[in-house]
């Protein structure tokens, strides 16, 4: 009896979404769908994890645009593994632009040279969500294996 129920409460639910899919007819898209469609400005994710590299220690968000020939990089945010996040470029302060050095393998240098990010596995082509091997060289946090991974268009 109890799986009868199941069932018919299951093709209820169907028969209920349809009907919401055929009654909405020509209205425009909910915003929330339009804004998923919308291709995101692109970006570069790089996080570094702790000596035995299972847990996250920091990570790093960069927006990406062209100069010119080289890629430019502004730093949008930084994500500590205490789960606090520095915001770059918010409240009209610009956000830190970061050196992008071509070489084998390219790097990334903060604006203070405090921080160098190791590209090891970067292409600027490649397609968004495809990791790639990186390294962090710093004092504060020592030399960190991480990887990164592009974002958005």
């Amino acid at each position: 009896m109890k799986r009868t129920f199941a069932v018919f409460g299951v093709a209820a639910l169907v028969a209920a979404g349809v009907s919401a899919l055929l009654l909405r007819g020509s209205d425009p898209e909910p915003a929330s769908v339009a804004a998923a469609t919308k291709p995101a400005l692109p970006t570069l994710y790089c996080e570094f994890y702790n000596f035995v590299g299972r847990a996250p220690k920091v990570g790093f968000t960069f927006a990406t645009s062209r100069a010119g020939e080289a890629p430019a990089f502004a730093q949008v945010n930084q994500i500590e593994a205490d789960g606090t996040r520095t915001a770059f470029g918010r409240d009209g302060a610009p956000p830190r632009d970061w050196t992008f050095e071509a070489g084998d393998p390219p790097n990334l240098s903060s604006p203070d040279d405090a921080i160098r990010i190791v590209l090891y596995g970067y292409e600027g082509t490649k397609s968004p969500g495809t990791w790639f091997e990186a390294g962090l060289r710093s004092i504060q946090y020592l030399n960190l294996d991480g990887k990164c991974r592009r974002g958005g268009a």
